[in-house]
């Protein structure tokens, strides 16, 4: 009996020590575990978001998102109009994708003159001449300046560029003007002419550096400007060899709705400055047309660049009865044409046969070197020489009216006291036969 208690109470003390142990056990891992930190305040680190978080801009467009891919080396150098104009030749005539893209993610063509430019540089029969681009002129007035150049089509036809200077400095495509699809794919296309005043003035300078009378009389109107002017500037531009400046040889003087004022800067065979013509083109039933002409500049230029000799020429001068006369000029005692002469008379034949109403009167001086019958009958025979001529090239010999003033009505005067050489110059200009074409 003493034993059964005995180990009852073993039992009892071996479960109440392992119950101990184990609620020491639970109690010492309880301890180590760490105490939860207390929540952070609100301001201090957020709870996580799950919404998409609204933008505070526009969304970017396709352009920003291709911005943000170009890379330096890609991009077009805009902040001139030649490198615009440029880069966009080189699309069309190198097939190249790549600097269109350019061009576009850096917004100096639009969408939609990106499409145009694409479907040039896709077609097959689309070719750009040598050279591809060609510098027309600028309007450097304002904060935003303008310039135009032309696409130049194997074809012959022609497109056009206008370009403006942003407020970034740097230079947009403005407008895009393209021929006809049926002048594109020609074998001869005209060139096209644009219908504003820079335009009309590229057009007209573009006949009278062709010595192309009839064409340039098409962009004169002729109630302003004599056909002498005009047959005088073409003559003009050939004996001396003038050419259009290559960089953007038309510049803007000014320009209001209904007229403008332009220079068309000139130079030489040599590419050196030869003065400038000045052009003021007017708005005539919503026709721009070349309304003055002011050729002083030139004329300038041009006497400067003559030598000695009897080879002076100018064409141009003043006719006692109002208006503008062209000249030809003798040798000495002569009183037939150079060859230089001739091809002259070939401009004042187109004139004079354009217009089937107009006369020719054909006036013939000498010096004062010789008497006054001579000198008469030798005035007589270089207008009938100029005269001869002229019915060779077609022109009614009834329409041309000559007469012979001797040494009567000289075009330069002298003092008794001159030197020889000033009396020489003298004498030059004043052999000559004058032609009027508007009397």
């Amino acid at each position: 009996m003493k034993n059964a208690s005995t180990i009852t109470a073993f039992i009892i003390s071996f479960l109440v020590v392992g119950s101990l142990a184990l609620v020491f056990l639970f109690l010492g891992n309880r301890e180590e575990e760490p105490a939860p930190a207390e929540p952070a305040a609100q301001t201090e680190v957020p709870p996580r978001q799950t919404v998409t978080p609204q933008p505070t801009v526009d969304p970017l467009t396709k352009e920003d998102i291709s911005r943000q891919t170009a890379t330096p080396s890609s991009l077009v150098n805009l902040s001139s109009p030649q490198t615009l104009a440029q880069a966009i030749a080189k699309v069309i005539q190198d097939r190249d994708a790549d600097t269109l893209k350019s061009l576009e993610i850096q917004q100096a063509v639009t969408e939609a003159q990106g499409r145009i430019i694409r479907e040039l540089m896709e077609a097959r029969h689309v070719r750009l001449s040598t050279p591809g681009i060609t510098s027309i002129g600028a309007n450097n007035q304002g904060a935003n300046p303008t310039a135009r150049y032309t696409l130049n089509f194997s074809s012959g036809a022609r497109g056009y560029l206008d370009m403006k200077r942003n407020d970034k400095q740097q230079w947009t495509l403005d407008t895009l003007t393209l021929p006809s699809k049926q002048d594109l794919a020609k074998d001869k296309a005209a060139p096209m002419a644009m219908n504003d005043p820079m335009g009309i003035v590229s057009s007209f300078m573009d006949a009278v550096a062709k010595a192309d009378f009839r064409t340039a009389r098409k962009f004169v109107d002729g109630t302003k400007v004599q056909d002498a002017t005009v047959a005088g500037l073409c003559i003009l531009f050939e004996e001396g060899a003038f050419r259009l400046r290559e960089d953007a040889p038309i510049k803007t003087a000014y320009e209001a709705p209904t007229n403008a004022g332009f220079f068309v800067h000139l130079q030489d065979a040599q590419g050196r400055k030869a003065g400038n013509v000045g052009l003021t083109v007017a708005k005539k039933d919503e026709q721009w047309l070349i309304a003055e002409a002011s050729l002083d500049n030139m004329l300038e230029a041009y006497t400067k660049r003559q030598g000695a000799g009897d080879d002076i020429f100018i064409p141009i001068v003043k006719n006692p009865q109002g208006g503008d006369s062209l000249a030809l000029f003798f040798g000495f005692n002569e009183d037939s044409l150079s060859k230089r002469s001739e091809r002259q008379l070939q401009i004042v034949a187109e004139a004079i046969k354009m217009d089937s109403g107009k006369k020719l009167e054909i006036s013939g001086h000498t010096d004062d070197v010789g008497s006054e019958r001579y000198n008469q009958g030798l005035s007589e025979r270089r207008a009938a020489a100029v005269k001869a001529q002229l019915v060779q090239f077609g022109v009614p010999a009834e329409r041309i009216v000559t007469k012979g003033f001797g040494k009567s009505q000289p075009r330069r005067t002298y003092s008794p006291t001159a030197d020889e050489g000033t009396r020489d110059e003298a004498r030059k200009e004043n052999r000559r036969a004058e032609m009027y074409l508007d009397f």
